[in-house]
């Protein structure tokens, strides 16, 4: 239970979100991840982020973290069936390794991820500051559990921040946790964080023109939008169990396509994750 939810006596409820993220190995460098519908016609990109992430985290030695991943999506994921993730070792170096993931569906490449991990040492810290609204969140914890009805909330409690709450009125931001507590292993946070990391970004493209629909029926009505490729960076340690503050903002919009990035905050303002997107955005015209 977080500290925050303490002070008002919230008690938590569980549903595994870590193990949906696991992936049972097939062979040395083969692994399976399951689908799950989750209403939205298909699979969950972030699924299939975090579950690759997960994939080469099993070829990694324990003493390294991954930093970054970059990845495109290539089809559709029919969430009836299982994903197979097929990881290549591309490098084991004396600080580096990288891992190229391939996943794959009915005999087709769905989706592809290139990752970078690293053995922890010392550097040159700064980032630049920044300060959540955490009185947001404190205020939403004193009304109540998140809505049931939010989309991943059998996983997830999340407070979006409403147009007049938010500290930039063409930013989707929110308040966000994993419902179970999760262990103490970096790894599972990391993977889980790139699960929710898929959550707001393309949205925000919407923001400046006046399309973002919170019933996604009118939205997708308006407008046909999909994932094309994803960028994560990992900067410190973290709790995915625990508050933590994603700022979603559109950057560019254009041919077809919208362009955001992400900042994921601790209460205090530390900067521990950046991510960006870009996605098709294409207008629904008439027949």
């Amino acid at each position: 239970m977080t500290s925050l939810e303490k002070e008002v006596g919230m008690n938590p409820t569980t549903d595994s979100l870590l193990d949906f993220m696991q992936c049972e190995r097939l062979d040395n460098n083969l692994f399976r991840g399951q689908s799950r519908d989750l209403k939205t016609g298909q699979v969950y990109g972030g699924q299939v982020l975090g579950q690759a992430i997960r994939a080469a985290y099993n070829t990694i030695d324990d003493d390294r973290r991954i930093h970054s991943a970059h990845a495109y999506f290539l089809l559709r994921g029919d969430v009836d069936a299982p994903i197979i993730y097929e990881v290549d070792r591309s490098l084991d170096g004396g600080s580096f390794s990288s891992r190229r993931v391939v996943a794959i569906q009915h005999g087709r490449q769905i989706f592809h991820l290139s990752a970078s991990f690293q053995r922890p040492e010392d550097g040159l810290e700064y980032y630049r500051e920044s300060v959540p609204p955490i009185d947001t969140l404190r205020a939403a914890i004193e009304q109540g559990p998140p809505k049931v009805g939010n989309f991943q909330s059998q996983y997830l409690d999340a407070y979006h921040l409403s147009k007049d709450q938010t500290t930039d009125k063409h930013a989707i931001q929110m308040w966000i946790k994993t419902k179970e507590s999760m262990p103490e292993d970096p790894d599972c946070h990391t993977s889980v964080l790139a699960y929710i990391s898929d959550m707001g970004l393309l949205g925000s493209t919407l923001m400046p023109h006046e399309l973002h629909e919170e019933d996604l029926k009118k939205r997708h009505a308006k407008v046909m939008m999909a994932s094309i490729d994803h960028a994560i960076w990992f900067h410190r340690p973290f709790r995915a169990d625990d508050w933590f503050f994603y700022d979603c903002r559109v950057q560019s919009t254009g041919n077809g396509r919208g362009f955001a990035h992400g900042k994921v905050y601790l209460q205090d303002g530390t900067l521990v994750a950046s991510t960006a997107q870009e996605g098709l955005l294409r207008l629904r015209r008439d027949k």
